[in-house]
């Protein structure tokens, strides 16, 4: 091949480039960051720092990188729970971004799990210990928490606890929610096993009494989950609609969590 021949050769390649970056940079734009920046935090604790909030299809978790490239990590290595609640914080990653990193390849771990088989009682008035240097937790929301009054109709309250039994979800108490129509319960869950279990099951338990009973149901199921060392793990206000669209599977709980939880 000639010099002659490489010039055009050259200049189609050249021509090519450049017709990639032009479409490269009309795909981009218009793309907004999120206003504060988002964490997504793996199970072994490596955070990577993304543009906005994390999508979950199946069993891939999709990230956008602050570079704007979109990159698949297995959901399996994605703590769900510490990302979300790291997120209703509010902190964005400006103030983390000297701990974050996002080069190299995310390596799982296994979660410790806490022993149930020591807990006797819940105990709702212990509080965690100030001072630590450990990362902030968002206090529960406020009103969604265990009352004094038990939910007024004894047979409802009376379904959810079979139901819950037979389900093998044991730690938990239950009291109407913050209005009369509200059933609420509160759940151990030191695992993140444990709160997804623990979620699926109380959306089963409301969407299977709101079908064979809907006019006893509860208007609303008010769930909250803490930790044996009263953390909180999820807050949620169910609908008998959304209840149903976990029981289905129509949503994986993994989805329901990073969707509904309000904290």
């Amino acid at each position: 091949m000639t010099r002659h021949d490489v010039r055009p050769l050259m200049a189609l390649v050249l021509l090519a480039i450049l017709v990639s970056a032009v479409l490269v940079s009309a795909g981009n734009e218009g793309e907004q960051a999120h206003p504060r920046g988002y964490v997504v935090i793996l199970k072994n604790g490596q955070r990577i720092p993304a543009r906005e909030p994390m999508k979950i299809m199946g069993q891939q978790v999709f990230v956008t990188l602050m570079t704007g490239t979109v990159t698949a990590v297995p959901l399996t290595m994605v703590d769900i729970i510490a990302t979300q609640r790291y997120n209703k914080l509010g902190l964005g990653s400006a103030l983390t971004i000297d701990e974050l990193d996002i080069n190299p390849a995310p390596i799982a771990t296994p979660t410790p799990k806490v022993p149930l088989g020591s807990i006797v009682r819940l105990d709702a008035g212990r509080q965690p210990v100030l001072g630590t240097t450990t990362t902030p937790t968002p206090t529960p929301t406020p009103g969604i928490k265990l009352q004094d009054v038990p939910y007024p109709d004894p047979k409802v309250d009376k379904a959810f606890r079979t139901i819950f039994d037979n389900r093998k979800l044991y730690l938990f108490r239950t009291s109407v929610g913050t209005r009369p129509g509200y059933f609420f319960v509160q759940a151990i869950t030191d695992s993140e096993k444990e709160v997804f279990h623990t979620l699926k099951v109380v959306a089963e338990a409301f969407a299977m009494i709101a079908e064979l009973h809907p006019e006893i149901a509860p208007a609303a199921v008010e769930l909250e989950m803490i930790t044996t060392s009263n953390k909180p793990a999820g807050t949620f206000r169910l609908t008998a609609e959304q209840a149903e669209e976990l029981r289905s599977g129509k949503v994986s709980p993994e989805q329901f969590y990073v969707t509904h939880v309000i904290f």
